[in-house]
């Protein structure tokens, strides 16, 4: 299973850019950063957990928005709200860039790729 940071901080969200050499789907786009849950751990600790090391950020897990199935795995992918005390994020982990974006914004600059795996739950959020 993995988790997805929806990352707010001041009406904006925070979107990353795979690395172009990435072996996974989304290699080369834009993107909500997400984790992979290791075992026995919560979906919280995982978000925690992953966006330490994928954007340099400490968030606080609000409130699940809704899940969509990942092409490669057919595994669940599990969406999150969450918040940052800052917007001071490095790209780490397999991210070239971090930037922040409107929330109707982030369904521009995803890849379409990847807004095309999410559920009506997830594009709601953005609009």
């Amino acid at each position: 299973m993995a988790v997805i940071a929806i990352i707010n901080y001041q009406d904006k969200i925070l979107i990353g850019k795979k690395k172009s050499n990435s072996k996974k789907f989304l290699r080369g786009e834009w993107h909500i950063p997400g984790e992979t849950v290791q075992q026995g751990e919560s979906d919280k600790e995982a978000l925690i957990r992953g966006m330490k090391e994928e954007t340099g950020m400490k968030i606080r897990v609000g409130k699940y928005i809704g899940f969509h199935i990942t092409p490669s795995s057919k595994k669940e992918a599990r969406w999150y709200e969450c918040f940052a005390d800052t917007d001071d994020a490095v790209p780490g982990d397999d991210l070239d860039d971090l930037k922040w974006v409107s929330k109707k914004d982030a369904l521009r600059f995803c890849g379409s790729r990847a807004i095309a795996l999410w559920s009506k739950e997830i594009l709601t959020y953005f609009q």
